[in-house]
């Protein structure tokens, strides 16, 4: 290979990674717009059904689980439902 081969290589693959990082960080980023959407329709749900609570007396009512309670911590996002 000669020296122009070569920097063209390491030119491609520099510009191969940074593209690469860039989508990565791009969905990272989406992922969590995602997540704080879901917390917001989950905190509205909560408030909307807070009549329906889920109880240990009954089987039914409004609750979340405890991923989608971290979840929505991680964003800052209180969510008042019981946890089940």
């Amino acid at each position: 290979m000669n020296k122009k081969t070569i920097a063209e290589t390491m030119t491609m693959t520099i510009a191969v990674i940074a593209m690469l990082a860039i989508v990565i960080m791009g969905l990272d980023k989406a992922l969590d717009n995602w997540e704080i959407v879901e917390c917001y329709k989950i905190q509205s749900y909560a408030e909307e059904y807070k009549n329906f609570l889920y109880s240990l007396e009954n089987s039914g009512g409004f609750y979340i689980t405890a991923i989608e309670k971290e979840m929505c911590e991680h964003h800052g996002i209180v969510v008042n439902a019981p946890v089940r």
